[in-house]
């Protein structure tokens, strides 16, 4: 993990360049070797690409004018890349097919409208109790603290399941749409668990990333991260 150093010329980097990729961890900079990973094309990532396919159309089809008020609206969301500063943002097309990503991934895929991203509240989960159903379906519940989740929102929660102790592996987060209940609990169902989880065990650790999507404009907003152990 080669650490990038500062010079006169070059203040920082970021992206790739040849064969060397530049990241960023806890604000420094850092270089390695450019990955070539090679397109496994599962079925759920072939309905993910389809809908990005769809996604990319549809914002082609749009006028001039309505691709420059996306535009208008994207100079106040601060890019998740460097540079970390106020004069990065994201593009129109960006808001655009987040959107669009969004709404598809609350199961209401079409063209979004431009509208700016609303207030989203600030929650923070925590876990309540995991019991199985169905013999083969976790359910795994949370407290929702600091807020309640308005009408219009839904909460999305990026899971993996592992053995304790084991740390989460990005690519393998699967999203999941939680059941909000009037007792201040959402509650997320993991399918076929221990298939999914490759192991079965009486203790499993939950890694799970989440957030809200608004339901009318499909806009999200940022993601919280959660870590915790849950008997079964």
């Amino acid at each position: 993990m080669p650490k990038y150093i500062p010079n006169s010329r070059f203040t920082d980097c970021y992206a790739s360049v040849g064969n060397i990729t530049f990241y960023h961890r806890d604000g420094e900079c850092f270089f390695r070797t450019k990955a070539k990973p090679v397109f496994p094309g599962t079925a759920g990532q072939q309905v993910q690409l389809s809908i990005h396919q769809r996604g990319l159309q549809e914002w082609r089809n749009l006028s001039h004018d309505e691709q420059l008020e996306w535009n208008a609206l994207a100079r106040t969301v601060r890019s998740k890349r460097p540079p970390f500063n106020t004069s990065s943002h994201i593009s129109g097309y960006n808001l655009f097919m987040s959107a669009y990503h969004g709404l598809a991934c609350i199961g209401d895929e079409r063209i979004p409208e431009p509208q700016p991203i609303p207030d989203f509240p600030v929650i923070h989960l925590k876990h309540s109790s995991s019991i199985v159903i169905n013999e083969s379906d976790m359910q795994i519940s949370f407290r929702i603290t600091d807020a309640p989740i308005p009408e219009t929102m839904r909460i999305i929660g990026k899971l993996q399941l592992t053995a304790p102790g084991y740390s989460a592996h990005r690519g393998k987060f699967r999203n999941h749409i939680g059941a909000v209940t009037s007792t201040g609990h959402v509650t997320f169902t993991v399918p076929d668990f221990k298939t999914i989880c490759g192991v079965e065990l009486q203790e499993y650790q939950v890694h799970m990333r989440y957030f809200l999507i608004d339901a009318d404009s499909g806009h999200r907003s940022r993601e919280s991260n959660l870590s915790v152990r849950t008997e079964i």
